[in-house]
C-alpha cells in the first residue's frame, strides 16, 4: 500500500471512529433521562431509539443489551463529575481553596444534572457490583488527590496534623452522605423555593474546615 493509500486508510478509519463516539454520545444523552424519569427495569430499548428516531438495532450496535447501556450512563456521568472537581481543583493552589472549590463543584454539578443522582441510587441499587467496580476505579483517582491537599495542607501549617487517609474518607462519606440524604427528601424542581445541593455547601465546608484547620495557640 503506498503513502497516498495509508493516508486515506488512515482518515477513514478517523471518520469512522469519530461518527461512532458522536453516535455514542447521542444515544446516552437520550438514555440518560429516560433512565431517570422510568427506572431500569421499565425502561425500554424502544423508547430510547424512538427519541432518537432510530431503529432499536441501531442502539444494539453500540451497546449490547440495556444493562450495558445503563452502566454507560453511570460510567459518563462518574467521569464528567471527576472531570469537573480536577479541572476546577487546579486552578488553585490554597489546600483550604482546593477544597471550597471541591465541594462548591460537586454539588453544582448535581444541580445542572438531577439525573445523575437518580441514576447513581438507581445503579447501586440494581447493580451493586457494576456500581462498586466503576466508583472504585474513579474513587481511587480522586482520593489520593484529596489525600496529597491535606498533606500539603498539614506540611504549609495550615492544617493540623491528622490521620490523612481516614480524614480523606470522612470527607468523601460527608459529600455523598448529603447527596443521599437530598435524594431521599423527594427534591422538588418545580417550587420557587427548591431545594438545591449548592446551598449546602457553606454548611459541609463550616463542618470540614473548622475540623482540619490548625488553631493558633
Amino acid at each position: 500500500m503506498n503513502e497516498k493509500a495509508q493516508t486515506n486508510t488512515k482518515k477513514n478509519t478517523d471518520k469512522k471512529a469519530k461518527l461512532i463516539a458522536q453516535r455514542k454520545v447521542q444515544i446516552l444523552a437520550a438514555a440518560k433521562p429516560i433512565f431517570a424519569k422510568n427506572g431500569y427495569r421499565r425502561t425500554k430499548i424502544d423508547e430510547i431509539a424512538e427519541a432518537l428516531n432510530i431503529g432499536k438495532g441501531t442502539i444494539y450496535r453500540y451497546f449490547a443489551d440495556k444493562k450495558s447501556l445503563f452502566r454507560a450512563v453511570f460510567e459518563q456521568g462518574m467521569a464528567q463529575l471527576y472531570q469537573t472537581i480536577v479541572s476546577n481543583v487546579e486552578k488553585t493552589n490554597s489546600p483550604p481553596e482546593k477544597f471550597r472549590m471541591a465541594v462548591t463543584s460537586y454539588f453544582s454539578f448535581f444541580d445542572k444534572n438531577r439525573d445523575m443522582i437518580e441514576i447513581m441510587m438507581q445503579i447501586r441499587s440494581e447493580f451493586k457490583a457494576e456500581y462498586q467496580q466503576v466508583y472504585r476505579d474513579l474513587y481511587s483517582h480522586y482520593i489520593v488527590n484529596v489525600q496529597e491537599n491535606i498533606r500539603n495542607g498539614v506540611k504549609m501549617g495550615i492544617f493540623r496534623d491528622m490521620d490523612v487517609e481516614r480524614t480523606a474518607e470522612a470527607y468523601s462519606g460527608m459529600l455523598y452522605g448529603v447527596l443521599q440524604g437530598f435524594y431521599l427528601r423527594q427534591f422538588d424542581t418545580e417550587s420557587e423555593n427548591a431545594e438545591t445541593l449548592t446551598n449546602k455547601a457553606d454548611s459541609v465546608l463550616a463542618l470540614l474546615l473548622n475540623g482540619i484547620l490548625k488553631r493558633n495557640e
